[in-house]
């Protein structure tokens, strides 16, 4: 009988153990759950007026101080050379096109002058012909080309600058937007462009709220927006640009496709 006893104590006893140690288990277990709850990521809604940017542009100090090819274009790679036939560089100036070539990356004396006098708002042409820097028993000639531009001295601008503008974009979209039409990560933009007299033209929503009325409540207040003062050259040329109201968690990686600088 007292064995009995003992052994049914001894199950018992194990029992609560095994209980235990399950209670504990779920217990690590759910904190993490607790934990990740409780520091749920956030985000700060937020809505910007930004430049796009063309692909490929500098300005004009930069354009001065220019030396090489990766001065005119950063992306520009030096190590893909093994040889430089020619470099050719083309610009219009007065309505014709003028060309100068070197022998390598180095820009010449010739080059730098074409480009100084190129026409206001027209695309520089380089034309690059190399050996490339590879292992190949019969390398052959190859030839890349890139353009870019060179930027205005004065940006366009919204009458009665940033300040008045962020004020306009207020009254007129983000207190009238919930803020749970946004969600984390998530980028709403709406592209439009400030042409040679000042106004905007071709607003249209390039990456959608997936809410419709949302989306068409920016764009009609980018649409309806005061005239700007437009983008102009040091000689009084005109020129139109390209901007962007973007509005949501600014994380997005969306932002990396408008090509904007914050």
């Amino acid at each position: 009988m007292p064995r009995i006893y003992i052994h049914t104590q001894l199950i018992y006893n194990m029992k609560k153990v095994h209980f235990k140690l399950v209670l504990l288990l779920s217990t690590l277990l759910t904190l993490p759950y607790f934990a990740i709850s409780q520091d749920e990521p956030t985000f700060e809604l937020s809505y910007e007026v930004h430049r796009v940017y063309p692909s490929l542009s500098i300005t004009r100090t930069q354009l001065n101080d220019a030396c090489t090819l990766l001065d005119l274009n950063q992306y520009y790679k030096p190590s893909w050379v093994k040889e430089y036939i020619s470099v050719e560089i083309l610009t219009s100036h007065e309505g014709k096109i003028t060309k100068a070539v070197s022998e390598d990356d180095t820009l010449s004396q010739i080059q730098k002058e074409v480009m100084a006098v190129a026409d206001a708002g027209t695309d520089i042409t380089v034309k690059i012909r190399y050996i490339p820097n590879n292992n190949l028993k019969y390398n052959e000639e190859k030839e890349m080309d890139f353009k870019f531009t060179v930027e205005p001295e004065n940006e366009a601008a919204y009458s009665g600058g940033q300040q008045r503008l962020t004020q306009y974009i207020k009254e007129n979209a983000t207190s009238k937007i919930s803020d749970d039409v946004f969600n984390i990560y998530q980028l709403t933009a709406v592209k439009f462009t400030i042409d040679e007299e000042g106004q905007v033209v071709d607003a249209h929503v390039f990456e959608s709220s997936k809410d419709e009325q949302t989306d068409e409540l920016l764009l009609e207040a980018v649409r309806n927006m005061p005239n700007w003062k437009p983008a102009t050259y040091a000689n009084g040329m005109k020129v139109k640009q390209e901007f962007v109201l973007t509005a949501g968690d600014h994380r997005s990686c969306v932002i990396n496709l408008l090509n904007v600088r914050r």
